[in-house]
Order: C-alpha cells, then sequence, then structure tokens
C-alpha cells in the first residue's frame, strides 16, 4: 500500500512539473486575460445586444490571434505573446476613448485619418477614466514572464524539460506536429466564429453584412476583435476586389433620386423662390453647438443673450438635428454643402476627396458669385484643403490667412475669428458672396480660461459640461461681435446669415442635463437632445421672422439656399430638401433612425426594425412600431443610396442615365 502511495505522490509531482513546463501556458494567460478585458468593455460600452454567443465568438477570435505562436520557438513565443498582450490592451483601450467621443468604433477609415490625433490630444486626456488603468494591469505581468522565460531557457536549455513527466519532444514536438496544432487551432477558432455568427445572420441578424448602416449591430454580432476583422475585409473587398455597383443598382439610384426631385421642384412654384436672388449669403457652423443652451439662464445669466435676441429677428427652426457620423466636424461640412449623407465609417472629406459631388459652392459659382470657406486652423485638418478644391470655393481661408491675436483654445478665439473673417470679405470685395464660417472656440474640452469669458456656471462650475457653457457663452458673445461688424461695415442689410450647430457636444451623462433642466427626461427626448443642433436664417430687415416647427437636418440646408437665391435643384443629385418650402420629407440619422416631426424612431442595437422604438410626436409617447416601419425601411434606403453614390463616385453616372432619359 505504501509502495502505491508513493507511485502515486511521485505520478503527481511529475504531473504537475509536466504542468509547470507546458509550453502553452503564455497563451491560456493571453487568452484568459483578453476575454476578461473584453467583457469588461462590453459592460462599458453599454450598448446592450450582446448575446449569450459572445463568450464563444471572442474566445474564437482570441485563437485566432494566438495559434500562429505555436509554430515558434519557446523563446520566440514568449515575446511575441507579451507583444500581444500589449497591443490587443492597446487596441481595447483605443476603441474604448473612440467610442466614448463618437459612440462608434475604430475602422480603417478612421486608421486613415490617424494624423490628426496630436491636434486631439486635450479631448483624449479628458475622456480617459480613472478605472481605465485595468486594460493595461497584467502587461507588466506579461513582459516579466516572457523576460524569465528568455533567461531560463538560455541559462538551462539542457535542463529545461528534464523534469517533465512526459519528454520535452512531446510538447515542443516536431515541426510537422506544431504545425498540425496550430492548423487544428486555426481550424477551432473559425468554427467558434462562423457557428454563432452564421446562426445569427439566418436569425435576427438576416440582412446585416448586406447592407450595413450602423457599425454597433455588427460589434453585438461579431465582437470588438470580429468586428475590425470584419471591417478589414471589407475595406479591402470595397476598395481593392469590389466589381462596383451593377447596372440595376445605378438605375435604383436614378430612380430615387427622381423621385426626390419631385420633392425639391416644388419650391420652384413657393413666393420665396428667388426671393433674395443676388443677396450675399454667409452661413456660421459653430462648433459643438447644441440648440438645448438657447433661452436657459444659469443663476439668472442668460447662456446666449445674443442669439436669443438674434432668433427673434430670424426665421428659427427649433427641430433642426444634425446628421453627422464619424467625420464629425467635416461631415456637417458635407451634409450642408453637398446635401449627401457621411458615411457610416470615416469621413468623406479623407476617404473621397477626389470622387465627383454637386456641391453648393460649385452651383453657385455657376450664379456669379464669389464663394470662399474660412477655418482658422490647418488646413490639412480633415483634408479640408483638396476637399475644398474638389468642391470649388473660390478661396479657402486657413490658418496661415489670420493673425493670432487672441489665442484661445485650438486656434484663435472666435471673436477674432469674426472680426478677421468680415475683414476678408470686404477685402475681396466682391459681390454677391457666398461665405462658410466654421467656428472652433467650442471645441471638446471646452476649457477656456478665465480671462474668455465672465460666465458663472452655478453648480456646474468646475465640470465639463458647466465648461461647455462657458464656452457656449463666449461663442454667443462673438456672434453679437459679428452682427456689429457686419452693420458697420455695411453688410448687414443686402447679407441673409445663416447659424447651425455642426454636432453634438460630446457629452452623455443624461443626469446633467436631467440636473439643468430640473426633471426626469424620457428616452425621446435624451436621443432628441444629443441630436438637436440650433438652425435660424436672418434675412435682410428682419423679413420671415417667426419659428418653423418643422422637422429638418443638415442635408436640407443647400436647397433651401438655393430656393431663396432662385436656383433649381435640377439635375443636381442632391438629397435634402429646402426648410422652406411647402415640401416635407424625414430627417434620416446616420444610425438609421428617423423623425418627421409626427414620429420618432430610434433603431435598436441588434439592427432589427421591430426592435427599435418609435415615439408619437410632440408629446414623445411610445407609440406602435407600425407607425414607424415604412418610414424606418425608407431611411434605410436613403442610406444605401447615399452610400453608393458617394463610394463608388456615381454622381457622373447618374448624370449620364439622366442625359439618356432626355434623348
Amino acid at each position: 500500500m505504501s509502495q502505491l502511495q508513493t507511485a502515486a505522490r511521485k505520478g503527481a509531482r511529475l504531473s504537475l512539473a509536466g504542468l509547470r513546463h507546458w509550453p502553452y501556458w503564455g497563451a491560456m494567460l493571453l487568452i484568459a486575460s483578453m476575454l476578461y478585458k473584453l467583457n469588461w468593455l462590453d459592460g462599458e460600452l453599454n450598448v446592450g445586444g450582446m448575446n449569450h454567443w459572445k463568450w464563444t465568438v471572442n474566445l474564437g477570435a482570441m485563437v485566432l490571434a494566438t495559434f500562429w505562436t505555436v509554430w515558434l520557438g519557446r523563446r520566440t513565443r514568449a515575446v511575441a505573446l507579451a507583444a500581444l498582450h500589449l497591443l490587443l490592451s492597446i487596441a481595447i483601450f483605443a476603441d474604448l476613448i473612440y467610442f466614448r467621443y463618437f459612440k462608434d468604433f475604430i475602422s480603417v477609415p478612421v486608421l486613415m485619418q490617424a494624423g490628426q490625433v496630436g491636434e486631439l490630444q486635450d479631448s483624449i486626456w479628458n475622456l480617459i477614466h480613472g478605472g481605465d488603468w485595468i486594460l493595461f494591469a497584467d502587461v507588466p505581468v506579461a513582459v516579466a514572464l516572457a523576460a524569465w522565460t528568455c533567461w531560463r531557457l538560455r541559462r538551462s536549455r539542457a535542463r529545461s524539460e528534464s523534469a517533465s513527466f512526459l519528454p520535452a519532444r512531446r510538447f515542443r514536438g516536431p515541426f510537422w506536429a506544431r504545425l498540425a496544432l496550430g492548423a487544428a487551432l486555426l481550424v477551432a477558432g473559425i468554427y467558434m466564429i462562423a457557428i454563432p455568427v452564421n446562426e445569427q445572420k439566418n436569425g435576427w441578424a438576416r440582412g446585416l453584412f448586406v447592407g450595413n448602416w450602423w457599425n454597433i449591430p455588427i460589434y453585438n454580432v461579431t465582437g470588438l476583435f470580429g468586428f475590425h476583422g470584419y471591417d478589414t475585409y471589407r475595406y479591402a473587398k470595397e476598395h481593392w476586389f469590389g466589381s462596383g455597383p451593377s447596372k440595376e443598382e445605378i438605375a435604383e439610384a436614378a430612380d430615387w433620386f427622381a423621385e426626390r426631385g419631385k420633392l425639391q421642384k416644388q419650391a420652384e412654384s413657393e413666393p420665396l423662390f428667388g426671393a433674395y436672388k443676388g443677396k450675399n449669403v454667409l452661413v456660421i457652423q459653430a462648433e459643438a453647438f447644441q440648440e438645448f443652451v438657447l433661452g436657459k439662464s444659469v443663476n439668472g445669466q442668460e447662456i446666449t443673450p445674443n442669439l436669443n435676441k438674434l432668433i427673434k429677428q430670424s426665421l428659427y427652426f427649433p427641430n433642426f438635428y444634425h446628421m453627422t457620423s464619424q467625420g464629425r466636424t467635416s461631415d456637417a461640412d458635407f451634409l450642408t454643402s453637398c446635401s449627401l449623407h457621411p458615411m457610416p465609417s470615416g469621413s468623406v472629406f479623407i476617404r473621397f476627396a477626389d470622387h465627383e459631388f454637386n456641391c453648393l459652392p460649385k452651383i453657385l459659382n455657376g450664379q456669379g458669385y464669389d464663394t470662399t470657406v474660412h477655418h482658422a486652423y490647418d488646413g490639412s485638418f480633415w483634408n479640408r484643403t483638396n476637399m475644398y478644391r474638389n468642391m470649388e470655393y473660390a478661396k479657402f481661408y486657413s490658418l496661415n490667412d489670420y493673425t493670432n491675436d487672441e489665442p484661445l483654445g485650438w486656434s484663435i478665439g472666435d471673436k477674432s475669428f469674426f472680426r478677421q473673417t468680415v475683414d476678408q470679405l470686404k477685402e475681396r470685395g466682391r459681390n454677391p458672396f457666398y461665405a462658410l464660417a466654421i467656428t472652433i472656440s467650442g471645441h471638446h474640452p471646452f476649457n477656456l480660461p478665465s480671462t474668455a469669458t465672465d460666465f458663472d456656471a452655478g453648480e456646474f462650475s468646475g465640470t465639463t459640461f458647466g465648461d461647455y457653457l462657458e464656452a457656449s457663452h463666449y461663442v454667443d458673445a462673438a456672434i453679437g461681435e459679428l452682427v456689429q461688424d457686419l452693420k458697420d461695415e455695411g453688410l448687414w442689410d443686402d447679407t441673409i446669415l445663416m447659424f447651425y450647430g455642426d454636432h453634438d457636444n460630446s457629452l452623455y451623462d443624461m443626469k446633467t442635463y436631467e440636473q439643468f433642466y430640473g426633471r426626469a427626461l424620457t428616452d425621446q427626448e435624451k436621443d432628441a437632445l444629443v441630436r438637436k443642433v440650433p438652425f435660424f436664417i436672418r434675412f435682410p430687415n428682419d423679413e420671415n421672422a417667426g419659428v418653423s416647427e418643422k422637422a429638418a437636418g443638415q442635408i436640407d440646408t443647400a436647397p433651401t439656399i438655393m430656393q431663396l437665391l432662385g436656383i433649381p435643384v435640377g439635375d443636381n443629385k442632391l438629397m435634402g430638401v429646402s426648410m422652406v418650402s411647402g415640401a416635407a420629407k424625414p430627417v434620416v440619422f446616420r444610425n438609421g433612425g428617423y423623425t418627421d416631426g409626427k414620429t420618432y424612431y430610434i433603431p435598436s442595437s441588434d439592427g432589427i426594425v421591430d426592435n427599435g422604438s418609435c415615439y408619437s410626436l410632440p408629446d414623445g409617447t411610445m407609440t406602435d412600431m407600425a407607425a414607424c416601419k415604412p418610414g424606418a425601411e425608407a431611411a434605410k434606403k436613403e442610406l444605401e443610396i447615399s452610400d453608393r453614390v458617394v463610394e463608388h463616385d456615381l454622381i457622373p453616372d447618374l448624370a449620364d442615365a439622366a442625359e439618356e432619359e432626355k434623348r
């Protein structure tokens, strides 16, 4: 009996020694660590769509990320696994920070914009939370383990596996055995991803990978690393191996624009068509300026006193929405000038700056307008120099054209920016003019110096939200000075002034907004609050002043200007409809949501139309999905058509099709 016990103990010791020297512990620890981090990330993102398959999908992704390391020697494998530990942790962290700002994931087109990261460093630091350290807590351990493994093997190569119950060769094995093991892991990883993905593709995610318009549903099916794998495949297919749209798809796009053209043509028979022909047009695109600050006060002090006054002299649209995506400011610019949707990933300004579009500057050039764009920042940011050249602006005034006499935030302050912009317009002396002025002082993280404004944010002081209120007050003061400058230079009575916010402020803590409003907000109010930005038109002599409750968006700006100046949309491929026309259409958001002023649709994170939320307006009460389903399907189609036109450079093809039809 004692001999059996001794043998058993000896066998156990040898088994434990064999496990201790098992060469794949590093890979197992990496996989376990990353599974924990991915699960932690899912909780942080709180998009609420990944189901029970997430563990299988994420495990499969990690197996695919590590299978090849079994083909390496032990020292090389230890170093490779430590490098993977660091790189994958950085990838998770980068996606987390990006999501906090953009509510989306990093894609290949976004990586093409990586040169702009340095310009965003203040915003990035502001988005990092104290608990994020957990993503890197194990990296020093992985590096230390790799260093120890290399040291131990170098010192005792001959004796490294001698204590194993099984010979070392059984684990290290000849190359063909390790090759087979790696191949088996590769197949297993593929199956662990393919089985759950296919099951969901045949169920609730049917059609998701065919006409995707939002990245979150893809993440909910594939997991984070699976999303990046699919995104890389999608980009390669579209840019390197794609065959382009079929004749049927081009014809479908042509038919869509023909139908939208019927709505646009209605403007030509209305009283305001051409009512301001020959007038100057100055459009202000205000950085991160949202509608909720208008008409509000803190501690008895108005946040926007100048805008409040100006709105009373203007035609104001309280139900105006930004429609931007990952391109943010550049998306707002593209929507406003070219009346097409931004792409779901990346910026059109960077991805497709060489494609042909029917943008407002080009159209107005043909009407004798002097077209200029003004932005006191580096012309290469968002690839503006190249894109504005393509849009055919007569002149782009960038940072080099401004004197930095008011250093503030990212550049010069908006007060100086507006003053110098008016000087530039006067110096050109060309009338009529169309000018787009893009502000920058209201940029995240909104930390303007105390000398810039005397606004007291009260209970919000010391918070990013309080900083935002103070920055908004400063921008409002700059607008007040702009109005006075236009009057002093004799431009006020001959200029149509338009003002709109480009996108939300990237502050999504709804408890703060409820504190600001002094009441609880419904889900519909929360979604609309983030999307609403101000828009108003101040006509010469304060004509047409009032309030329009019409639902509208940035995509409708160019057709509005064209109606006022008496320019038919005609064969120009624009998706918007004039805001001052009797014609109406839904405002479509990049995630597939929409509102038509009567209903408000918020899509589900799983991408299924029937799982979305439908609200009745103006009271915002939830109603049956049947009221929103036709609009949701139409919104999806509009996004598909826009993506097809932008990505495949279809404007020339659509123009040729229109000419053929005329013949």
